[in-house]
């Protein structure tokens, strides 16, 4: 049998720990007979899972009949690609044939005799979605590693006149806090402010020991302790439970390779996204290996003020944790560590 785990970002393993709270309600709030909720936006750091959860969404619509699922590349021309994949899937082309919506101005489709092309790509969509409407059909659609770019305002902005018009159309977007927060304060994008956000929870620590005990046939203390490892982070119990598969008579050589392999391969990353003063504030958790807020501020020398706007940017990065007041520590394992060999960058 080949690894059931995986190494490769944003590809589905066969091994996964579901988030079934969190999927839950988004499901249940895009499928209620009268939705509180259009659209949703998820954030999280680099391998916490964002595009393995958008899938699984996306693949409990594609089994219900009464939704087509449009996918969609955040680096194309959105509005373009939206209208190619409704004309080209097979219930909606067969819709838009009927209703004579000549698309041919687009290269979608053929000419329709004695109908007007359209010219407009946003009248070419609000004209399908209201087909699809009158056939009591809904539109998924979803956006992953989105970013504040020309083609996501231009798209944003006409799918808010989309759910002005009352058009059964639906909207998941995944990307990095940073890059959602952008886009969430770029002009034009007030409606995105108020949509509700799932910051992508932490995995549990119980059902990856569980996991690791199907799967790598480890007594549970020992697999307990691979999943005590992770720190609730995805990547890292894909890539324990990778090297770990390889390495099945060495726990210690596993979890070797899998600290160096989230070094090279995500931390390396993560690192060069923080700013110089965020780069610091780790440093010092690292160095001084505490989780006491006080001791980290005292090293930095920083009042509460100077160093609250830190905290807030690591904890919406997804770096650190906090679970009570006064106390902060690591999201992801070993970063301390990782930080530590990082401090003559940064002089």
């Amino acid at each position: 049998m080949s690894n059931p785990y995986t190494l490769v970002f944003g590809q589905s393993p066969i091994e996964k720990i579901e988030r079934n709270a969190q999927l839950e309600r988004i499901v249940s709030e895009f499928s209620s007979d009268r939705p509180s909720n259009y659209l949703n936006l998820i954030t999280g750091i680099r391998g916490s899972g964002k595009t393995v959860f958008l899938t699984t969404i996306a693949n409990v619509f594609e089994a219900k009949d009464d939704w087509i699922v449009v996918n969609l590349n955040s680096q194309r021309n959105l509005l373009n690609s939206l209208a190619a994949k409704l004309t080209s899937n097979r219930k909606t082309s067969a819709w838009i044939k009927e209703a004579k919506i000549n698309l041919s101005a687009f290269g979608l489709g053929m000419e329709i005799q004695g109908e007007p092309q359209i010219f407009d790509i946003e009248v070419a969509l609000n004209k399908i979605l209201k087909e699809i409407k009158k056939r009591k059909q809904r539109v998924l659609v979803t956006i992953d590693e989105v970013s504040n770019s020309k083609e996501m305002r231009i798209f944003a902005s006409a799918y808010q006149l989309f759910l002005r018009e009352d058009l059964p159309v639906f909207l998941l977007l995944s990307g990095l806090y940073k890059n959602i927060d952008s886009l969430r304060n770029a002009e034009g994008m007030t409606f995105l402010e108020r949509a509700p956000r799932t910051v992508l929870s932490p995995l549990l620590i119980n059902a990856m020991a569980e996991n690791y005990v199907k799967t790598l046939k480890l007594p549970m203390n020992e697999a307990m302790q691979l999943a005590k490892e992770t720190r609730g982070y995805s990547f890292a119990f894909q890539t324990i439970g990778y090297f770990a598969w390889e390495n099945a008579s060495d726990m210690r050589l596993a979890l070797k390779k899998a600290k160096e392999y989230l070094y090279e391969f995500s931390y390396q990353k993560i690192w060069t996204e923080l700013s110089a003063k965020d780069r610091q504030v780790v440093i010092a958790m690292g160095e001084l290996n505490t989780n006491e807020v006080m001791q980290i501020r005292e090293k930095l020398n920083y009042s509460s003020n100077q160093f609250n706007p830190y905290r807030n940017r690591l904890l919406k990065a997804g770096v650190v944790m906090s679970d009570q007041s006064g106390v902060l520590e690591f999201a992801l394992p070993w970063f301390g560590e990782f930080a530590i060999g990082k401090f003559e960058r940064i002089l």
